[in-house]
């Protein structure tokens, strides 16, 4: 399943009225050039008039209490020509634009289509609007259900094939999906829609539907038929889908969902800790699947190198042992520990994306990394495989190695709280997921407060044991490291 975030696709409102406001401000000088000093000419030639005639007549000029509309009423005749003629240079000028931009379109009709393409519409959401639409979106989560690849890759074109794996192994714990609702606006090109999909899910180990809501980009292809398209290249349509993720409607519904799905999650514990090891559980099955994919579409290669090499590897085979590292990536900002255990000292922080060489891939859940030319542990179900390699040791240097580990492991572990010292942080932190502020640190101490994703914290002091002591709303209470960065 894939979750677009919102962050997907045109000009917003706020580029239209600078727009606007830049047209203005073209047009409002052209008003000022030709009307202010006709202005103060004939105000100039009143007032020397009246200063002349001041000694001479008393009463005259209407008793010097004549207001600025009986002065212009009395230059009416001098002040309609000027008029006149800013009319008429305003007019040419708005013309002379209109030819000239109309000319560049038509001599680059990439660019004209690009300005087009920009315009974002202001339309409401429509319910469950297009039967061909819903038809589209009940076929694939009916396959999502089943695990049906084959399906899922015919419907969701350009689909990664990380996610097409991700997709078949939640098949293994989602019975079905139910209630589904599908709220569209127009896409940017004919016969293509922007859905956002609200729908509960329904696990094989919960009573209860859980909520969710996904984006997705539907177009019609050649022969008329509609398709999920994963695989969008054209900057413009990038654009739009962006500017109209963002729109008041679309986010009220986002944020609907999201604070009904964290209220679940944070009343019930089993839930959380179902959706804990669904979600490690399909990080360790895409990751077996992408090995086994990689494995078959090289087996013959591989036949034809070990048939090549079988008389020296055996040769050698006795003092070398082959050992396979993999490459793996960060799907969320997580916790870099000394040691792979949730109160060891928390090193550093990952950012989204980034890799490591994985050393080894713990039993107990944990990856032992090489980080800053050292050891240390993440938690492997937030991480992904993107590479593998093997290289052949000697049997020697692989045992210096395990005993140099084995020291490296116990000195990180006797100075835990010399790193804790060094890396804590104290301040203005933010929770990154849903989370207990607890009354001490203890899982089974009193629940003070819920704290969402985002949310800001001030930490007093964070412990050895993975613990911090943080400060929210004047109440002061413990939650785990682990949430904070």
């Amino acid at each position: 399943m894939v979750l677009y975030s919102g962050t997907l696709c045109t000009r917003s409102l706020r580029d239209r009225t600078e727009a606007s406001d830049a047209f203005d401000a073209g047009s409002s000088p052209v008003g000022c050039i030709y009307n202010v000093p006709y202005f103060y000419l004939f105000f100039d030639l009143e007032v020397l008039s009246f200063m002349k005639n001041k000694k001479k007549s008393p009463s005259s000029w209407r008793n010097n209490k004549k207001s600025i509309f009986a002065i212009l009423g009395d230059n009416k005749k001098y002040l309609m020509p000027v008029i006149f003629v800013i009319a008429v240079v305003a007019t040419v000028s708005i013309a002379l634009t209109a030819n000239r931009r109309a000319k560049e379109e038509s001599q680059n009709p990439e660019a004209a289509e690009l300005a087009a393409t920009y315009e974002v519409p202001e339309v409401q959401m429509e319910e469950n609007a297009h039967s061909e639409v819903n038809a589209l979106i009940e076929k694939y989560y009916a396959a999502s259900a089943e695990g049906d690849s084959e399906t899922i890759a015919q419907i969701y074109k350009g689909l990664e094939d990380t996610e097409l794996l991700k997709a078949v192994a939640a098949a293994d714990y989602i019975e079905d999906f139910e209630n589904i609702t599908v709220y569209t606006k127009p896409g940017p090109l004919q016969g293509s829609y922007v859905a956002y999909v609200y729908n509960e899910v329904k696990l094989y180990d919960y009573d209860k539907a859980v909520p969710g809501l996904e984006t997705f980009y539907i177009c019609t292809d050649d022969n008329d038929q509609l398709y999920i398209n994963g695989d969008v290249a054209d900057g413009n349509e990038i654009e739009y889908l962006r500017q109209i993720n963002v729109q008041a409607d679309v986010i009220d519904l986002n944020n609907k969902v999201a604070s009904k799905y964290n209220e679940m999650v944070s009343a019930d514990e089993t839930l959380a800790e179902i959706l804990t090891q669904m979600r490690s559980g399909l990080q360790v099955s895409v990751g077996e699947a992408l090995a086994s994919s990689e494995a078959s579409s090289n087996a013959a290669a591989a036949a034809e190198e070990a048939s090549a090499e079988e008389a020296a590897s055996e040769a050698t085979s006795s003092n070398v042992t082959v050992v396979t590292t993999h490459t793996i990536r960060a799907t969320d900002v997580i916790n870099i520990r000394s040691s792979d255990s949730e109160t060891a000292d928390i090193i550093s922080k990952t950012t989204k994306g980034q890799e490591f060489k994985q050393v080894e891939a713990l039993a107990n859940g944990w990856s032992k990394i090489e980080y800053n030319n050292g050891y240390a542990y993440v938690k492997t179900e937030f991480f992904e495989v993107v590479g593998e390699e093997s290289v052949e040791v000697a049997n020697e240097e692989q045992e210096e190695t395990a005993a140099s580990d084995n020291k490296d492991n116990k000195e990180n572990k006797d100075n835990n709280s010399t790193a804790a010292a060094a890396t804590a942080k104290t301040g203005k932190m933010k929770v990154t997921d849903s989370v207990r502020l607890r009354k001490s640190e203890s899982t089974e101490s009193e629940i003070l407060a819920t704290l969402y994703a985002g949310t800001i914290v001030n930490v007093k002091q964070q412990y050895a044991n993975g613990w911090s002591k943080v400060e929210y709303n004047g109440t002061t209470g413990y939650i785990k490291s682990e949430f904070l960065e």
